[in-house]
């Protein structure tokens, strides 16, 4: 009797845990220089954000909504002095229009416009993990824009965000393994140094990317412009199908 009372409460548990995946759902939200309202009486920086707002599953979906929010906001950041007072993305796309009105009246000539765009979207959604890619794009002044892509990887059993040191489980041998993909996809030879072809790798050490991301097939490495090479090199990404690389990630895909 003590068995089935003792199974008859997994059994609740387990089912009140699938009930409270199942309300996790996503919907996009736009923000754009036509519709918001301080943009509406005065010249305003092109602005196009969709961006992905998770429902339900409270915590979780608070986690996610406050990393994509931080992330945002960091990007928008034009000057550091001030990022500590924005504490919300409407407070920083406000904040990013200012920074262009000062700077229109200051150069009423110039023909340069600020631009920020992003548009996030889930890259891999399973039991246990969901990855979201966000792309951004900005420019404010000077020989050109910058374009990056950031991905949030998120525990769906804990409702935690997952860094690059939490994914991975066996980095020492992880790093090979990426160094060695590193140098087959970019077209360096096995025994050639990491910057033979270029790149900057600092102390000609291979390195993760600060971004690494998931789809339903592939673990992702993400190098943005600057990270490890020059701008024009553009944006490097190295992928590892997950068959692959299982035995060395902390999450069981």
């Amino acid at each position: 009797m003590k068995k089935l009372f003792s199974i008859s409460i997994l059994l609740l548990i387990v089912a009140g845990c699938q009930e409270k995946e199942s309300n996790l759902t996503f919907e996009t939200k736009s923000y754009t220089s036509s519709t918001l309202d301080f943009c509406k009486e005065n010249i305003c920086p092109e602005i196009e954000i969709e961006r992905i707002t998770a429902i339900g599953n409270q915590e979780l979906a608070d986690t996610i909504n406050n990393a994509i929010e931080q992330l945002l906001i960091k990007n928008l950041d034009i000057d550091p002095d001030e990022s500590s007072k924005i504490l919300t993305l409407e407070a920083a796309l406000e904040n990013f229009a200012t920074s262009y009105r000062s700077y229109k009246e200051e150069f009423p000539d110039a023909s340069a416009e600020y631009v920020f765009t992003s548009k996030s979207t889930i890259s891999s959604n399973t039991d246990v993990l969901l990855s979201i890619n966000i792309d951004n794009y900005s420019y404010w002044g000077g020989a050109h824009g910058y374009g990056s892509t950031s991905y949030l990887n998120f525990d769906k059993s804990t409702g935690k965000t997952l860094s690059t040191n939490e994914i991975i489980k066996n980095k020492t041998e992880f790093l090979k393994l990426a160094e060695t993909k590193f140098k087959k996809q970019k077209g360096i030879a096995a025994e050639e140094n990491i910057n033979s072809t270029g790149y900057f790798f600092e102390n000609d050490e291979f390195i993760l990317p600060a971004n690494l991301g998931f789809n339903d097939q592939e673990l992702l490495l993400v190098y943005n412009p600057y990270e490890v090479a020059s701008y024009a090199e553009g944006q490097i990404i190295i992928t590892l199908p997950l068959d692959e690389v299982k035995e060395y990630l902390s999450i069981d895909l």
